[in-house]
């Protein structure tokens, strides 16, 4: 019986550590995890808490799965832990469920205190918090404060609407709730619509609703004598612009952004998604699907992720609540806050469905949440198509090489296209990972002459970061702004002609600091470095195998490196080598960091000048390569 006491006091001070440990990570990360001497982003910075909403997701995710465990752990002592625990990750992320959905539920003093198992049973429903979308016909309504835009739903079985099942959740009539003329307004983005089909759209949203309508259009609409109508002309303007324009003109608290509509009906439901809105204070857009004219229905919610000068969009979904998906972005027309399209504009310039993929990127980065219920139907023209033209100028906005679409096919942009600069690198690690195309430039520029070398016959191995980044990388180190070479001497004269061959180019110089001993190439995109040596590594090799030099992938190339590549890293850099530190000439170690071989505390890296930008080194973890090859392979 003492065991038990003395189990359940460290289970008790375990948990309670881990949960103290989780909201001080949540809420104070710097204090915790941030790297000594590191400086913090301005903490009024919108950076700032945008990177803080990626940081409680992912703890969110491992207390999420803690409480799985403890809910499920036989021998836990007090199950009120995994309630606990649940409510701090649904606090972290309001995308995660709460307490109600676990194995266990929160019991009450008196029976935790009576009885010895290590089980709890769970109350009875009626005391657990009511969360969902709909209550029941025979429950009381909820009592809260707040003002509603829509009548509150009854779910009345799942016989009520059989067989087709139509019907079934129903508003609640209910008392002080404006109408919905008042609340929301459609948006039309209409310029390249059909007459016929604006007139459809229009008429079919007036059979079934008296809302206020805008209406962007090429040519001039005639809007006398219909009320609440309101047009826009084009002008020559871009899509976004218009938007932008017709946005100024709302005065209801909800828009619904009716792109590519081509009917309405009762299956569109604006209530459902108002609803929504009202009922999830976390979630700033609610969208449905969409079923196209040839009968093609799709939920269209898609999860983005951008890493790397690279950006994945996967259809489908992590997370719901209220019957309705957790996206990052939405291919189907959306209900979302006017205060939102006014503080959060689309992006001048943009027309297409860049408009959208280029907001919802704001959005999430933003830290907004948004849901796709797909219980509710658009009735569109054609489903979302982009083409590597469409997504150009998303990608020249985000600095985005690559593209993996929704629709499986991957898009590749050159740096002219994106405008990307490879030039003054060290303005680029100050904060950022070096774009993969002006890396490829630098490894291509730098495997050529060294192929021109091995064709004459001149030995050489790359050595300190160079070797360092193949070793990590298979290339160069993604912040690194200089390569080291070592080669044999008397050389020098031809490695020079070599260089002036293949690597000095426009703007460019070959210095020589010291003859037949040491020179370099300075270009505005890298610079290379030769230092000769009276014999190189391969001597450590076995005799047999010296005159087979060690080849080491980089820049996909086989290139000579040290005899032990490895062996030379970690005898060069010391303690964690393998770990990653920025460039030494933008972070310098400290004497006991020159001590351990030249890292202070491995994983460091400045603060970023852009928080929140996908390539911003300080989203980056200090260890392992695959965050950087692979940025969306999930451990």
């Amino acid at each position: 019986m003492k065991f038990r006491v003395v189990e359940r006091q460290f289970f008790a001070g375990l948990v309670s550590g881990f949960l103290f440990a989780m909201v001080l990570l949540a809420l104070r990360p710097e204090v915790v995890l941030h790297p000594r001497g590191c400086p913090l982003p301005d903490a009024g910075a919108l950076g700032a808490a945008v990177l803080q909403v990626g940081h409680r997701r992912r703890l969110a995710q491992v207390v999420s799965e803690v409480s799985r465990q403890v809910a499920r752990w036989p021998d836990a002592p007090d199950a009120k832990w995994a309630w606990r625990l649940s409510e701090v990750a649904a606090e972290l992320d309001p995308r995660l469920p709460r307490a109600p959905s676990l194995l266990v539920s929160p019991p009450s003093a008196s029976s935790s205190s009576s009885s010895s198992s290590s089980h709890t049973s769970p109350p009875a429903s009626s005391s657990l918090p009511w969360d969902f979308s709909a209550r029941l016909p025979d429950a009381l309504p909820a009592k809260d404060n707040r003002s509603r835009s829509v009548c509150p739903e009854v779910y009345f079985g799942s016989h009520y609407g059989w067989p087709f099942y139509q019907r079934g959740m129903e508003a609640k009539e209910c008392q002080g709730v404006p109408p919905l003329y008042d609340v929301l307004t459609v948006l039309l983005p209409a310029r390249h619509w059909p007459e016929q089909q604006l007139r459809r759209v229009r008429q079919a949203i007036a059979k079934e609703y008296r809302v206020r309508l805008i209406v962007i259009s090429e040519g001039a609409i005639s809007v006398e004598g219909m009320a609440g109508v309101r047009a826009v002309k084009a002008n020559g303007l871009s899509a976004a612009d218009n938007l932008n324009e017709a946005v100024k003109l709302v005065e209801t608290p909800f828009v619904l952004l009716g792109e590519s509509l081509a009917h309405f009906s009762n299956q569109s439901s604006l209530e459902r998604l108002v609803r929504v809105l009202d009922d999830l204070d976390h979630v700033q857009v609610a969208g449905g699907a969409a079923r196209d004219t040839r009968g093609h229905w799709s939920h269209g919610c898609l999860q983005q992720h951008m890493a790397n000068y690279q950006a994945k969009y996967t259809l489908g979904y992590y997370h719901s609540k209220y019957e309705c998906m957790y996206c990052d972005d939405l291919l189907t027309p959306f209900v979302t806050r006017t205060k939102l399209l006014q503080s959060l504009a689309f992006s001048a310039g943009l027309s297409g469905q860049a408009v959208y993929r280029d907001w919802f990127a704001k959005v999430r980065g933003a830290g907004h949440l948004a849901v796709l219920c797909p219980d509710v139907m658009f009735f569109l023209d054609s489903h979302v198509n982009m083409t590597a033209d469409d997504w150009l100028p998303v990608a020249r906005r985000w600095a985005l090489q690559k593209v993996q679409a929704f629709d499986g096919r991957e898009h590749l942009f050159s740096c002219e296209s994106l405008d990307i600069s490879c030039t003054d690198l060290m303005s680029i690690v100050d904060s950022f990972l070096i774009p993969p195309c002006c890396l490829a430039l630098i490894a291509d520029r730098v495997g050529r002459a060294l192929e021109a070398a091995e064709e004459r016959k001149l030995d050489y191995e790359l050595q300190a970061g160079t070797v360092l980044g193949a070793v990590k990388f298979g290339s160069v180190l993604p912040w690194d702004i200089d390569l080291d070479v070592y080669v044999e001497c008397g050389n020098q004269a031809q490695w020079m002609a070599i260089a002036n061959a293949h690597l000095v180019g426009k703007d460019c110089s070959l210095r020589v600091y010291e003859a037949d001993v040491y020179f370099s190439v300075i270009c505005p995109k890298y610079m290379v470095e030769f230092v000769c040596h009276a014999r190189l590594s391969r001597s450590a090799l076995p005799e047999e195998y010296r005159n087979v030099p060690t080849w080491i992938e980089f820049g996909g190339r086989w290139t000579r490196a040290s005899s032990n590549p490895g062996l030379y890293c970690r005898n060069h850099y010391g303690f964690e080598v393998l770990r990653h530190a920025q460039h030494w000439r933008l972070l310098p170690a400290p004497e006991m960091g020159g001590a351990k071989g030249g890292y202070d505390s491995a994983g460091q890296w400045r603060s970023c000048r852009m928080p929140g930008h996908h390539a911003c080194l300080d989203r980056y973890p200090g260890d392992g390569n695959l965050p950087f090859l692979q940025p969306f392979l999930l451990p």
